[in-house]
């Protein structure tokens, strides 16, 4: 990268096993003394929101979610796993959120990262070669690529950064 970056977006899931990706992004955040948002792959799902609803939590609670989570945010919405990897990043020394994504694919994520101002999102390696359901979700290293039109640093499981 040219430049440090500002905002980073990183893959991560509820059981850590993209934990590369996140202790990579620690160190990258603490490196640029960027903003950290852990994108939590795992929130997004077909039929139901990552977030409680209007219909079973009360009008007007939409509101009270904001648009990057703190740890006690995602312990409200159930998500202790990604709390703990949020407070981890704390307590490394860098300002971290995370985000529970509506939906997997690309599309999604752009939106997110030109909403947040990112300007480096990253992904594990494992995105580069994704499954059919993924692929056709737009869920790919290269998907990214194409539609954020941002910087992405690709994580192998040895912590290994490549940027594209």
């Amino acid at each position: 990268m040219a430049t440090a970056p500002t905002c980073i977006i990183a893959y991560t899931a509820e059981d850590d096993r993209y934990r590369a990706v996140r202790e990579a992004a620690i160190e990258t955040a603490r490196a640029a003394e960027a903003r950290l948002i852990l994108y939590d792959i795992d929130a997004a799902q077909m039929f139901a929101s990552p977030l409680p609803t209007e219909e079973w939590s009360g009008e007007g609670d939409r509101d009270l979610w904001p648009d990057k989570l703190a740890p006690d945010d995602l312990e409200r919405a159930g998500r202790h796993g990604v709390a703990e990897q949020v407070r981890a990043a704390r307590r490394a020394g860098v300002q971290a959120f995370a985000w529970l994504p509506q939906k997997k694919g690309a599309d999604g994520l752009a939106e997110y990262a030109e909403a947040q101002g990112a300007d480096l999102i990253m992904m594990p390696e494992q995105m580069e070669d994704p499954g059919v359901v993924d692929r056709l979700r737009g869920a790919s290293v290269e998907a990214a690529v194409e539609e954020t039109g941002r910087p992405v640093a690709v994580v192998g499981e040895a912590g290994e950064i490549d940027y594209r």
